[in-house]
């Protein structure tokens, strides 16, 4: 894969990713880990290269398949949630769109994202600019994970969240055996802590 823009973002990057395994990026401010994430969720295109998800090209699906299957949560945005919608309705949107839960189970599967998140029920009737910044960016995951994703790229989302936060974070995902997870974060201690390998993307920049 490659993008270019004034100048060589990445060229011939190349990987692969197990189910269930968790990959790290890394690299300096501006070295093309976003701009690699976004291509991967869709958001997008690469100058050159193929996207392959269980065997199958990436332009084999809608944008509505894709969008399920990888789910992207950057860091801390107030941009990142309709403000006009409570907590509960923006929960219950994905179940709703993609029929991921019976009609009387729905509330039942919110209130138990949230509680995973360390949120209490009453957050439910709040709308996103009532929300601290930890809280939006655990808001912000809860709905990227009731998607049921087959890849989560987390892009910096630690940024806002306090240390018992974080811990509860990465129990939870660990805890979803069947999922893939990309990381990318400066902090290259936790790169080493939480994922199974990492790659550096300077490697690809030439």
């Amino acid at each position: 894969m490659s993008k270019s823009y004034k100048q060589t973002i990445f060229h011939n990057l190349s990987f692969q990713l197990a189910q269930g395994e968790w990959l790290g990026i890394v690299g300096e401010n501006g070295s093309g880990k976003s701009t690699l994430v976004k291509i991967i969720a869709g958001l997008e295109k690469a100058d050159q290269g193929t996207i392959f998800l269980r065997e199958k090209v990436q332009s084999s699906y809608t944008r509505a398949e894709w969008a399920q299957q990888i789910q992207l949560v950057t860091q801390y945005s107030r941009k990142s949630l309709d403000p006009m919608k409570t907590v509960a309705q923006l929960l219950r949107e994905p179940l709703q769109l993609w029929h991921l839960a019976p009609a009387d189970k729905i509330d039942d599967r919110i209130t138990s994202i949230i509680a995973h998140f360390n949120l209490p029920v009453s957050i439910l009737t709040a709308y996103p600019a009532t929300l601290s910044g930890g809280q939006y960016q655990r808001v912000s995951l809860a709905l990227s994970l009731l998607v049921e994703p087959a890849i989560l790229i987390c892009d910096e989302i630690t940024a806002s969240l306090d240390k018992i936060n974080e811990r509860h974070l990465f129990k939870f995902l660990r805890a979803q055996k069947q999922m893939t997870v990309i990381m990318i974060s400066h902090d290259g201690a936790l790169i080493d802590k939480v994922c199974d390998r990492s790659i550096r993307i300077q490697d690809f920049s030439t």
